[in-house]
């Protein structure tokens, strides 16, 4: 009998030894990344107490199905450890089951309600529910238990922002960023605020900042780019927006405002260059891009070409009373018989009688009615 008991001390030792080794061993192995190893060496052994490391090794790798059966496992064998059922909430919020993610975070909450993390992770899940006011709630309830918590910061700031609430936003990020500043998201938000505020001056520092961050988009430059033209530094706007450009190289309206700026720079040749580049790309009514581009070319003095991109616009938009008028404009410069210029005045006053340009109209007639007379009396005086 004694001899029984020894052997049975014997074994039992043997088999705890061993399970210890296979999970020293499984837990070497996920530390260093070899998650799969870890699987077939937990799976393989019949290890008591590997339900956890099996579900976390699952996760690691992407098998959410087989994690969450070994989370349910390990939480049946020991139903007090808040830590399995956090981590299994978030991974049923990953995978988007989330109303029993809820259920798991209320009740964690329930257990600690000071754990600022489990407010936050709620939070998330209500908020892809669309349930908007309780998830602010949860994300309020995390900052005022830590305000350092840049994640719920940004959540609370982000739905300032979408709410105008400014003032609100100004105190979040200046909060956020005192503990961490760096944090480009914040930075973001800040710039976006002053951009919607119309205040492009300090707009254009915050997203300066964010470049220094690291950050490049192509929502930035366009943002830097309207910023600076606004703040009347026309070559920075034309800077950010190439840069833009290099994201998505046939944006046609990124090409379009890029000849506008080059006008504004009086480089016509760039401007001729982007504004045709975005015409080609566009497959819309473009009378207003046809048009500036024929006023590029009056700048150019090319009168020929300019004519033919009115007579463009017009056919986009037979109505378009700009591109009616300068058509008018660049005949009369390319036309050099004094008579067939008066005669364009007046049959363009004729058609147009309530045009906003109709007396500008009158005016340039007249104009050119006394220019002609002159040239009459000076013939006269020469015989």
């Amino acid at each position: 009998m004694r001899n029984i008991l020894i052997a049975l001390l014997v074994l039992i030792t043997f088999k705890t030894e061993a399970q210890t080794s296979v999970l020293t061993v499984s837990d070497s192995l996920m530390a260093n990344g070899n998650f799969s190893k870890a699987i077939a060496l937990l799976e393989n052994s019949n290890t008591e107490n590997s339900a956890y490391r099996l579900a976390r090794a699952y996760n690691a790798i992407g098998n959410y199905d087989k994690s969450i059966l070994s989370f349910k496992k390990a939480i049946e064998s020991t139903p007090e450890n808040t830590l399995l059922q956090y981590e299994y909430a978030k991974l049923l919020s990953k995978v988007k089951k989330n109303t029993e993610a809820v259920t798991i975070f209320n009740n964690l909450k329930a257990t600690d309600s000071t754990n600022p993390n489990y407010h936050y992770e709620l939070g998330v899940v209500l908020e892809r529910l669309k349930q908007t006011e309780e998830a602010q709630n949860s994300f309020n309830t995390t900052y005022k238990l830590d305000k350092t918590h840049q994640k719920a910061i940004y959540k609370l700031a982000k739905y300032s922002l979408k709410s105008k609430a400014f003032e609100r936003l100004d105190t979040l990020v200046a909060v956020g960023l005192n503990s961490y500043p760096k944090n480009a998201a914040l930075t973001s938000l800040k710039a976006q605020s002053l951009y919607l505020l119309q205040d492009y001056t300090n707009a254009i520092v915050w997203f300066e900042n964010l470049l220094e961050l690291g950050e490049r988009s192509q929502f930035i430059f366009e943002k830097l780019s309207f910023a600076y033209r606004k703040d009347l530094e026309y070559k920075k706007a034309i800077e950010n927006l190439k840069q833009a450009l290099l994201f998505q190289p046939k944006n046609a309206e990124n090409l379009y405002k890029l000849g506008g700026l080059y006008q504004l720079v009086k480089d016509y040749k760039n401007a001729e260059k982007y504004i045709k580049q975005s015409l080609e790309i566009q497959d819309v009514p473009l009378n207003n891009e046809y048009r500036k581009l024929a006023t590029v070319y009056n700048r150019l003095e090319k009168p020929q070409i300019a004519i033919k991109y009115f007579k463009k616009a017009l056919k986009e938009n037979p109505d378009d009373e700009f591109a009616k008028f300068y058509l008018v404009i660049a005949k009369s410069s390319y036309y050099k018989d004094m008579q067939s210029k008066i005669e364009l005045f007046n049959v363009y006053i004729k058609n147009n009688p309530e045009s906003m340009f109709v007396e500008y109209a009158k005016r340039e007639r007249l104009k050119l009615k006394q220019e002609a007379f002159l040239k009459v009396e000076e013939h006269k005086e020469e015989r």
